[in-house]
């Protein structure tokens, strides 16, 4: 009989510290609303929120960066990925014309091998096989297609970050971690129909 009139008594225990403790916190998270709000930042409890007012929707940045590569980047705050963006298309702009370029060049040789004017054929490669050019203008033409992929998986890709970006914005911005262990009552599904009885049990809550 002793056995379940302390169970009880610990159970009455910890239910009275896990109420006392919720009502605390959210005491303390009111008083610190009231008293710590900012224009651009509000702090809620020990945690950062950044003003949603101050931001541009998702759409809105995958629009601006469709319309303008960059635009998206510039307007969630991330200035510094605009020359990163026009960086990369920049390169993929320098590929496209290596290889075209040189696609042409082969392209014109094989042609004029395929006609049979020898007199026509570039001096360059006269020690080049016929199966050499044509090889080679097919592998710059490859180059050239994967360019074109390229530039538009790197469109697509700017668009997404800049969906990311304005996505996460009003996300937790704070550095607080935090690990708290407190007291709880674990209730099984049949506890009501008196097959088992609540467990105390300790609670670990880890805040990122």
């Amino acid at each position: 009989m002793s056995k379940y009139v302390i169970s009880a008594l610990l159970l009455l225990f910890l239910v009275i510290q896990v109420r006392a403790q919720e009502l605390d916190s959210l005491s303390n998270k009111v008083m610190r609303e009231k008293s710590d709000l900012g224009p651009a930042i509000k702090e809620r409890g020990n945690t950062l929120f950044r003003d949603s007012s101050k931001l541009q929707s998702p759409q809105k940045a995958v629009m601006r960066s469709a319309i303008i590569p960059g635009w998206g980047q510039w307007r969630n705050g991330k200035w510094w990925k605009v020359p990163l963006v026009y960086g990369g298309y920049v390169g993929v702009g320098l590929y496209y014309e290596f290889n075209q370029r040189y696609y042409k060049i082969f392209l014109k040789e094989s042609q004029v091998r395929k006609s049979g004017n020898e007199a026509a054929q570039n001096p360059d490669y006269k020690f080049a096989s016929d199966e050499q050019i044509y090889n080679t203008k097919d592998f710059y033409r490859r180059n050239r297609d994967l360019a074109i992929l390229g530039f538009i998986a790197f469109h697509s890709l700017q668009m997404i970050d800049a969906y990311i970006d304005a996505k996460m914005a009003t996300f937790d911005v704070s550095d607080n971690l935090s690990i708290k262990i407190q007291p709880s009552v674990y209730t099984p599904m049949y506890a009501g129909s008196g097959l088992q009885a609540p467990v105390p049990m300790l609670k670990l809550s880890i805040k990122l």
